[in-house]
């Protein structure tokens, strides 16, 4: 019996010692999490339930509670256990576990979530990892994690996967002195490792291989939470214990444990990562909004179907000028979830009218255009209205666009102006400096002071200041004064007197000797008459001065210029002569040309066809041959006159306190 008794007792010991252990990471209430009242699940008494959500990697595993579990509904990350409220433990059971009662953070509420994480003590969840990055001085480093076997890192980078916490490390090499590091890691960090030459005592065990295979390939393997390449993967590796984690995209990590023996071969069964995604896609109307999830921007819809990883979600949809659309969701693996959303309108119409029309339009201090105004997508909210515009007072007043409705504003403007009429016959007229136009002006003005200004060549500038009244009509006349002086014009000899008088061309309607008025400035005066030559001076008038003009007329008969004027008329003679026997002689040449055609062709005329055109071609060459002597002295005429025309003349004659001197030079 007492050796039954020890058998017993070493088998229990046994069991203890190979059972693994559970791992509380987390047990808290999550009292935003709706699920218990979205799922909701009665006692027998009725109650509504509370709701433990377990998220673990451990399979098949079973809960007891005081008062009795009402329902464990198994999900992708773990088990929904519901209890009955004022439940205070509840015990973990599983297969190879040493079964663990686990108080609850507060006595179970009716609809209130409880989160629990449990795990294999010493096997992580996912969650609870940050990645730790050695940089070795050294390549091919054993490198042993707790009591974990020790891993061989190829490279001078080893890669961990570790829960956060302290945690102790050893870096072993032949020819090296062993060190031995402390880490306590909170985030993703990266430490320095620098092996130096030496001696070590630690003494590995023998080697076996390690064969692991994954559906789909290409996961990552970690040995002892130390990333060792992906799959398939086949190592050599130390004998000893190991955690094995595969990790791969949108899957949920595999984790188990396996004994390397020294010399052995372990091929681990494929491993079938699980999927951790479903499928979505979103549309909303109307289209082209921008989708983010979970805070990031991910396109605009319609937003096509792809995959999604499980777990809880918030979907944002936003346009710019509707309300935005937000919710939380789920994903189970495999889910195909599709979003069909409506947008709220965030606007309204707008018009604004006036009177009158063409008034600016400001909204909240920013032009946005002129009366008749409309915007069919005006942001719903109050805003300040302004309109303005020329000649008319401002107007304000405050507005509101409410959601999908039409807003209507109709303002009416009062007159802000008078009117100013301008009159200045023949000159520019000048409103405060700026030139507003000629001979007349009419305007409406806002009320005020203004300036009026009138130039017209040779007169001094008339100038006014006028007051514009609301409602009123100023009429003013400006007259420029003239800057007068005079010339006083005299023909010499007497006989020459009542030659006509004429000014810059025009005739004055005088005779010599006058005296005429003139506006500053600088003049032609000829005189003219009858059998005298045309007499030309210029003058220069100043103001409130009189100016005399001594013509000593020369005449016509005898002259130079009644030679010229001889040469000129046989010029004319001549040539139209010329240019008549020219004309001729063409005539018959082209006659003649056309008879030698005709000539050609002729029968029974043709003799008499000949001796015309013998007869045309001799009248062409005689007219021709007047017409050169004529062209002849047409020319000789022309030289004449021209040469006579360029002579000099010159007269002097006597006066008072001297002698005139006059010289005349025609080109």
């Amino acid at each position: 019996m007492k050796h039954l008794l020890i058998v017993l007792l070493a088998i229990f010991s046994l069991q203890t010692l190979i059972a693994q252990e559970f791992d509380i990471r987390e047990f808290k209430a999550e009292p935003s999490d709706l699920a218990a009242r979205r799922n909701q699940m009665l006692t027998v008494n009725g109650e509504p339930c509370a709701l433990i959500k377990v998220t673990t990697n451990i399979k098949g595993m079973q809960f007891e509670s005081n008062v009795g579990i009402v329902e464990v509904v198994h999900q992708n990350d773990g088990y929904w256990v519901y209890v009955a409220p004022r439940e205070r433990r509840v015990k973990l059971m599983a297969d190879g576990f040493i079964s663990l009662d686990v108080v609850m953070p507060e006595p179970a509420k009716s609809l209130t979530v409880y989160h629990l994480i449990v795990a294999p003590k010493g096997v992580y969840h996912t969650s609870d990892l940050v990645r730790l990055t050695f940089r070795m001085n050294q390549s091919n480093v054993y490198i042993r994690s707790g009591d974990g076997a020790p891993v061989l890192s190829v490279g001078n980078n080893a890669v961990f996967n570790v829960p956060k916490g302290k945690q102790t490390y050893r870096f072993m090499k032949d020819g090296f002195e062993e060190v031995e590091l402390n880490v306590d890691i909170e985030e993703e960090e990266v430490v320095d490792v620098n092996l130096v030459p030496g001696e070590t005592d630690t003494k590995f065990n023998l080697s076996g291989w390690v064969i692991i295979t994954s559906e789909p390939s290409g996961a990552e393997v970690f040995l002892n939470e130390q990333r060792v390449g992906v799959t398939p993967y086949q190592g050599r590796n130390i004998a000893g214990q190991y955690n094995l984690r595969l990790r791969y995209q949108l899957h949920h990590d595999h984790v188990e444990q396996f004994e390397l023996e020294e010399g052995a071969t372990v091929t681990l069964p494929t491993v079938n990562l699980k999927p951790r995604f479903g499928y979505w896609q979103v549309t909303s109307s109307p289209s082209n909004a921008e989708v983010l999830l979970d805070g990031k921007l991910v396109g605009t819809t319609p937003l096509a179907r792809g995959q999604i990883s499980s777990g809880s979600h918030k979907l944002a949809v936003r346009k710019s000028l509707y309300y935005d659309h937000s919710e939380n969701f789920n994903i189970n693996d495999g889910d195909d979830k599709q979003f069909d959303i409506t947008l709220k309108e965030a606007f309204g119409s707008l018009e604004i009218t006036s009177d009158p029309i063409g008034a600016m339009v400001y909204i909240d201090g920013r032009e946005v255009g002129t009366t008749p105004y409309k915007n069919p997508q005006q942001p719903s909210g109050r805003y300040n209205l302004r309109l303005a515009k020329d000649l008319y007072s401002e107007v304000r007043d405050q507005i509101t666009v409410s959601d999908g409705k039409k807003t209507e504003k109709f303002l009416a403007l009062s007159k802000n102006y008078g009117t100013l009429k301008v009159t200045a016959q023949g000159s520019e007229i000048f409103l405060d400096g700026r030139k507003m136009g000629s001979n007349s002006y009419s305007a409406n003005l806002n009320p005020g002071q203004y300036t009026l200004r009138a130039t017209k060549d040779k007169h001094e500038d008339a100038e006014k200041d006028v007051f514009i009244a609301l409602g009123q009509t100023e009429s003013v006349t400006l007259t420029p004064r003239a800057r007068m002086g005079a010339v006083s014009i005299v023909s010499n000899p007497f006989d020459a007197r009542g030659a006509q008088i004429f000014i810059n061309g025009i005739s004055q309607n005088k005779t010599t000797p006058a005296v005429i008025p003139l506006l500053i400035g600088t003049y032609n005066v000829k005189l003219a008459k009858p059998n005298y030559l045309e007499s030309t001076q210029e003058v220069v008038i100043s103001e409130g001065k009189e100016h005399e003009l001594v013509f000593n007329m020369k005449t016509y008969k005898g002259s130079l210029q009644e030679k010229a004027t001889k040469y000129k008329r046989a010029k004319a003679l001549y040539g139209t002569a010329t240019l008549a026997a020219a004309g001729t002689g063409t005539y018959f040449l082209l006659t003649a040309n056309k008879l030698h055609e005709d000539y050609k062709t002729a029968t029974t005329n043709a003799t008499e066809i000949y001796d015309k055109m013998e007869r045309y071609d001799l009248y062409a060459y005689i007219s021709y041959g007047v017409a050169v002597p004529l062209g002849v002295f047409t020319v000789i005429k022309h030289i004449q006159q021209r040469r006579t025309e360029r002579k000099v003349l010159i007269a002097i004659l006597p006066i008072n306190d001297g002698l005139v001197f006059g010289m005349s030079y025609r080109f």
